[in-house]
C-alpha cells in the first residue's frame, strides 16, 4: 500500500469514528464538561474537524472552507468562534454553550473527510511535496514550523483528530460510559 492510500483509509476511518462515539448520547452529555476542564464532547469533535477543514484547505490547498463552501455554518452555528474560526481561547462557559446535533456534527466531520480524501487521491507528488509554513507551531513545536503539504494533511486531519477523539473517549468514561466500542 503506498503512503497516500494509507493516508485515504486513515481519513476515511477518523472521519467517520465520531458517528459511533456519539451514537446515543443526549445533549446534556455531548455539553459535560469535567471538573476543572474546558472541553466536551460537542467542542473536541467541533474543533478538530473545523481546524483539519480550515487549516488543510486553506493553508494547504489554499481554497475555501467545506464549513464555508457547503454552508455548514448555518448548520453548525456557533455564536463566538474565539481566537481562531476553530475556538481556540473560548472560554470554559462559552463551550458550555456550544450546543450541535450531532448527526448534523458527524456530517460535517464526514464532509471534510470526502473533501480531503479527495485532494489526497488527485494530488500530484510534486504538489503534494511542496512545503507550507505553520508559523503558529514555531514556539509551541519547535521544529514542526515546516511542513509538506501531505503531511500536514497527516496531521492535521489524522493526528490531532485523533487526540481530540481521544478526549471524547475519556470525558465519556468520566461520565461513567464506555468510552471506545472496544
Amino acid at each position: 500500500m503506498s503512503a497516500k492510500a494509507a493516508i485515504v483509509r486513515n481519513l476515511a476511518f477518523w472521519h467517520w469514528y465520531p458517528e459511533i462515539l456519539v451514537e446515543g448520547l443526549t445533549a446534556e452529555q455531548l455539553r459535560w464538561q469535567p471538573e476543572g476542564q474546558d472541553t466536551s464532547i460537542n467542542f473536541a469533535i467541533w474543533h478538530s474537524y473545523r481546524a483539519a477543514d480550515e487549516i488543510c484547505h486553506g493553508l494547504v490547498m489554499q481554497r475555501p472552507s467545506v464549513y464555508a463552501t457547503e454552508n455548514w455554518e448555518q448548520r453548525l452555528p456557533v455564536g463566538v468562534k474565539g481566537a481562531t474560526p476553530f475556538g481556540n481561547g473560548l472560554a470554559r462557559d462559552q463551550i458550555a454553550q456550544l450546543d450541535f446535533d450531532p448527526a448534523k456534527l458527524t456530517a460535517y466531520a464526514a464532509a471534510v473527510g470526502r473533501s480531503l480524501t479527495d485532494w489526497v487521491s488527485n494530488v500530484s507528488d510534486e504538489e503534494a511535496s511542496k512545503e507550507v509554513a505553520l508559523p503558529f507551531f514555531a514556539t509551541v513545536y519547535p521544529g514542526y514550523e515546516r511542513m509538506s503539504k501531505l503531511e500536514a494533511v497527516a496531521f492535521f486531519a489524522i493526528a490531532h483528530t485523533a487526540e481530540h477523539l481521544g478526549e471524547v473517549q475519556l470525558i465519556k468514561g468520566l461520565q461513567g460510559m464506555r468510552g471506545a466500542p472496544l
